[in-house]
């Protein structure tokens, strides 16, 4: 650990260092926004289980399932140094074990008698190592992220280094023309399914020999932690955003549609925005259909249009959210209502007071009546600060305060 430890704090290397070595390895950590939760949890402990025995991992699924992220979360378990590998149609075999770079010629020339000159030159082939080489030859974890974008005939060296632990290396200037692979080597692979557009299919023969794992959207608890890690939304707003999100993509399919970063990026356009999550609030609304509305009607059938995305989002977030959440410049201005409230309800102590009264001898007056009344509407007034979402307007003083033809002598009936 003290050695992966000193090469991950070597200071940034120059422009020509940094052409002179294939890979800069680095040690990947978690950030402190990672999600952890049982779902991530078990799939971890499971890929882990694999590798400590020797089996390179394969981590397949529809885009937005978290692949890269959990090959980076389990390669720092591991806690080694990593070589990091994008998939690209151009790649071939060369791009991930080297090449040969060229020759070096050598001269000595031996002039010690001066009548003499005697000149010596040897010409060797220059080998440059890639990735995968160095990769091998260290013990690094190697991540191959969306492996299958690259032909299938550039991951042909995996077939030997996998299962025979030997990288073959085509250098006429190398006279083994192999180098045995280092024990500590991990492999972990991602991909996306093969009727993704750039996708190429696999080798039966790379599929046999690594153990795959098969991954879905994760499930809604995950995905509201990863929306409330990434954003300011409180719990249920950031429910309400992946319920919209679950919910279209039901309509596309269950591996098709949007993903977990459109509810990250609906969520952090409403904080920059300050808007608040209300059916009724049109930029909330209009930011889940230019979020949603290009991805999910290609993948629906039928296809959906601006007006169903905007009535899904109206019939979710309706009923779903108890307390609105209510931007900071409006903030002050519920003061006053909520001020208001507190005085009436306090104003209205004694006349609750006087309403313990005793039915069997006040029950049919008028007066009794008048009050009963009165009391229900300050009890509805009280409730209705909770659902203010917008700056409220200065409330009407309660009709009970204003006139309710009982005179002051007759307050005293009958208290108990």
């Amino acid at each position: 650990m003290s050695a992966q430890a000193s090469r991950s704090s070597k200071p940034r290397l120059d422009l020509d260092q940094q052409k002179a070595t294939p890979t800069v390895d680095f040690v990947p950590s978690a950030s402190s926004d990672f999600v952890l939760t049982p779902y991530v949890a078990d799939i971890t402990d499971r890929a882990l289980a694999y590798l400590e025995i020797g089996y390179a991992v394969h981590l397949s699924g529809p885009a937005g399932t978290g692949k890269t992220t959990l090959a980076l979360h389990i390669a720092a378990r591991l806690g080694r140094s990593c070589t990091l590998l994008h998939g690209d149609d151009e790649f071939r075999g060369s791009d991930l074990i080297g090449r040969d770079a060229g020759y070096r010629r050598t001269s000595v020339r031996d002039n010690y008698v001066s009548s003499i000159v005697k000149t010596e030159e040897t010409l060797s082939v220059v080998w440059a190592s890639n990735r995968l080489t160095t990769a091998c030859q260290n013990g690094h974890t190697l991540i191959y992220d969306e492996f299958t974008r690259s032909p299938a005939t550039a991951n042909n060296p995996f077939l030997s280094v996998l299962e025979e632990g030997i990288l073959n290396i085509p250098s006429s200037g190398d006279d083994k023309g192999y180098i045995k692979v280092h024990p500590n080597f991990r492999a972990i692979f991602t991909s996306n399914p093969e009727e993704y557009v750039g996708v190429h299919k696999t080798q039966d023969a790379l599929l046999d020999r690594m153990i795959t794992m098969e991954l879905d959207h994760p499930d809604r608890e995950t995905e509201t932690s990863i929306v409330l890690a990434k954003s300011k939304r409180s719990a249920p707003e950031a429910g309400v955003i992946v319920d919209i999100i679950r919910t279209i993509r039901q309509r596309c399919g269950s591996r098709n549609g949007p993903t977990v970063r459109a509810a990250i990026a609906i969520a952090q356009i409403m904080d920059h925005r300050g808007c608040t999550m209300a059916s009724d609030d049109a930029t909330f609304r209009v930011t889940c259909q230019d979020v949603l509305y290009f991805n999910a009607s290609r993948q629906s059938e039928p296809r959906l249009s601006r007006e169903d995305i905007d009535r899904i989002v109206r019939e979710t977030t309706v009923g779903s959210i108890r307390t609105v959440a209510v931007p900071a410049s409006s903030k002050d201005a519920v003061k006053p209502a909520a001020t208001t409230i507190a005085d009436t309800q306090i104003a209205s102590a004694p006349i609750s007071k006087a309403m313990e009264i005793d039915d069997n001898r006040v029950g049919a007056t008028s007066e009794h009546d008048a009050l009963a009344s009165t009391l229900n509407s300050l009890e509805t007034l009280s409730e209705a600060v909770v659902h203010i979402s917008q700056p409220p307007r200065s409330l009407p003083r309660p009709p009970m305060l204003e006139s309710t033809d009982v005179a002051d002598r007759d307050l005293s009936l009958s208290i108990q």
